[in-house]
């Protein structure tokens, strides 16, 4: 081996160095990327629910407008359909869902409506028949005809509930609820 090989192949190898921590970089940088791709990204769920038409997407706090239906139609189906046996029932699932400061702000309320509801066995009916969503509040609204019972007499008419949701770690909460009603 003469000092003219052994230059050239150290040039070489100084050559395939350079290369090598080229690549070394590109593969660090790729790796930093997506390391930060994957800490700095909101995981989305997408469910297929019954009754819906199409999937809904959830993040950690925001959902597609589907879900928000989803979940409006099943409160209005759930409040809307009372009698004395599902009342303690009802009242769980409500309680699982509000915000603490309407729970705080509705808890008695509730509880007194459900008591006379109860005494007086009273059953409520809903049927659902619109569905409208705002994007901006994130609110639904779903109208339908409504009847009460109690013994002997039944009135009837419409029923609107109106519920605001925000999503918490991918939990629905239930920061506002109104329901009107023209019963006759």
């Amino acid at each position: 081996m003469t000092i003219q090989d052994y230059l050239c192949r150290f040039k070489q190898w100084r050559q395939q160095l350079c290369m090598d921590r080229l690549i070394l970089l590109v593969l660090v940088l790729t790796n930093a990327l997506l390391l930060f791709h994957c800490l700095t990204r909101k995981p989305a769920v997408e469910l297929s629910l019954p009754f819906m038409d199409g999937p809904m997407v959830i993040q950690a706090s925001e959902a597609s407008q589907a879900y928000y239906e989803w979940w409006g139609l099943s409160l209005a189906e759930l409040l809307g359909n009372l009698n004395p046996q599902n009342l303690s029932f009802v009242e769980s699932r409500l309680q699982s869902l509000l915000s603490p400061n309407l729970y705080r702000q509705v808890h008695k309320t509730l509880n007194q409506q459900f008591h006379q509801l109860t005494e007086d066995n009273v059953s409520l009916s809903f049927e659902p028949l619109q569905l409208e969503f705002d994007a901006t509040t994130q609110g639904v609204r779903v109208t339908g005809n409504s009847a009460l019972s109690s013994g002997n007499q039944r009135l009837s008419g419409q029923k609107t509930f109106t519920f605001q949701f925000n999503l918490i770690r991918y939990r629905p909460v239930l920061v506002a609820i109104q329901i009107e009603s023209d019963l006759k």
